[in-house]
């Protein structure tokens, strides 16, 4: 308690003395406010460089580590197996984790097996083929909580290729796309690739389970073709026309944010509603695919056991496929990467930082000794009086400290500031939300402000213990 009280009375002392000398320390000061006004800026807008960054890696690639499974008809008749356990494999757990569980892999060529795939849905009619459904029993055994079948697809809108001739969408102008609109593209998705994607509905909601066997298929798009159409309210129902052989209307339910400024128009549907209606390109219905292949399977995996699921979860899907089919798999390589290059980044920016700040101390320390000496009296009175050396040494040597830590905290709040009007849009950082200031850059600037100020606060203290009392006569 003893300790305690010392250490409250010194820190009122400094500050009390910071007071009456607060013309020369504001004036000393004005470097480091400076300096730790710029650090922090740097290193909030390098974390938001960083977010932006991350934002786009897992809006094109998925959330950290997502694994893509896309299988492949070998046509050999033998499976590529190798690498599945004999008896058991991976659990993906509930935040992305992969825990090991038995008998999580089928024996594929067992009759039974066949039969829990499920190539006919009775509920919804639809004849789905063997990969999709292959890609559910791969997530129900391993009880993956976050996957998505992916499926591309070109696809033609009557009232979009009518917008291109007439140059208007509903009486109102389209809006040419920034990098030109390109062709336009149907993704047909599970309801999870919103939480894999980080896709952010705009307006109207994402994607669900109930839009599948509509009479209108329910379905979303991006940004960048709701901007070319020239953001309609989704309220007042818009219903698309597919042109080709088969009739079909979509409805649009909802608008997501683009990936990027150089995203295609993107319309995206329910996977298992794409099986009812999308064109077949075989004469067997339960090997029915898409124009660019066989769908891929999105696995959201834990950073931890990625390699074990990049090993393990593929050689599983080849299994419960059978034999003539070969899983590659890709992803999660350049995540580990990605965050190396922003820690050294902000490791550079601390250090620069700390250089520039010890720089603007030096007056800080140039008015400390001056001080002191002017002080001379003062300590030798107090040493008179019985005051111990250490308690004069703690004094004065708080006095830096308290002075910067204030420097800081004033360098933090003109960097918050500066961010709040620094337009990121044209510095192209593109952030779904912008984020508050980094609670990082702020601990980093009060931070190393202080700790220049203890340094610089050493040689003036060593210099007041050096004050006999003696001396406060001769003064």
């Amino acid at each position: 308690m003893r300790i305690l009280s010392q250490i409250v009375g010194a820190l009122v002392e400094a500050w009390g003395e910071v007071r009456v000398q607060k013309a020369r320390v504001i004036l000393s000061l004005v470097g480091v406010v400076a300096a730790v006004a710029a650090m922090s800026t740097v290193i909030a807008l390098g974390d938001m460089v960083g977010q932006a960054d991350k934002e786009m890696n897992e809006a094109f690639n998925g959330r950290d580590i997502t694994l893509r499974l896309m299988p492949q008809k070998t046509g050999d008749g033998g499976g590529d197996t190798a690498g599945a356990p004999p008896g058991g494999g991976m659990v993906v757990g509930s935040g992305g984790a992969v825990a090991y569980a038995e008998d999580a892999i089928p024996d594929s060529t067992e009759p039974e097996d066949q039969d829990q795939m499920g190539w006919s849905d009775q509920a919804t009619g639809i004849v789905a083929d063997p990969v999709s459904t292959a890609m559910k029993t791969l997530a129900d055994r391993f009880s993956i909580p976050y996957w998505s079948r992916l499926e591309d697809s070109p696809i033609q809108i009557e009232e979009v290729d009518r917008a291109q001739q007439t140059g208007s969408f509903r009486g109102v102008p389209v809006v040419e796309p920034k990098y030109g609109f390109g062709g336009l593209a149907l993704q047909a998705v599970d309801p999870n690739y919103q939480v894999l994607f980080r896709l952010k509905p705009v307006q109207g909601r994402w994607l669900q389970d109930s839009d599948i066997n509509q009479r209108v298929s329910p379905v979303v798009i991006n940004s960048i073709l709701w901007e070319y159409l020239g953001k309609p309210n989704i309220a007042d129902p818009i219903v698309l026309n597919v042109t080709g052989k088969q009739t079909q209307q979509l409805r649009v339910v909802g608008v997501v944010r683009a990936k990027s400024a150089w995203d295609q128009p993107i319309i995206y549907m329910h996977y298992d509603a794409w099986q009812l209606t999308k064109p077949q390109d075989t004469a067997d219905p339960t090997m029915a695919r898409g124009i660019g292949g066989f769908p891929t399977m999105l696995v959201w995996s834990g950073e931890d056991q990625v390699d074990q699921a990049r090993t393990e979860l593929p050689a599983a899907l080849s299994a419960i496929l059978g034999q003539g089919w070969r899983v590659d798999v890709s992803g999660g390589e350049q995540f580990e990467s990605v965050q190396d290059q922003t820690q050294t980044l902000r490791l550079i920016v601390m250090i620069i930082g700390a250089i520039v700040i010890s720089l603007g101390a030096l007056g800080l320390l140039n008015v400390a000794i001056v001080t002191v000496r002017q002080r001379i009296r003062e300590i030798g009175i107090r040493r008179a009086m019985g005051a111990s050396a250490g308690r004069v040494f703690f004094a004065v040597f708080m006095e830096s400290v308290v002075a910067t830590f204030v420097a800081g905290i004033i360098g933090v709040g003109i960097a918050i500031v500066i961010l709040q009007f620094i337009p990121l849009e044209s510095m192209d950082i593109i952030l779904q939300d912008r984020p508050a200031f980094p609670t990082s850059a702020a601990a980093a600037g009060v931070g190393i402000a202080s700790a220049v100020g203890a340094l610089c606060g050493i040689i003036p203290a060593v210099a007041a213990i050096r004050v006999r009392p003696i001396d406060a006569i001769r003064y």
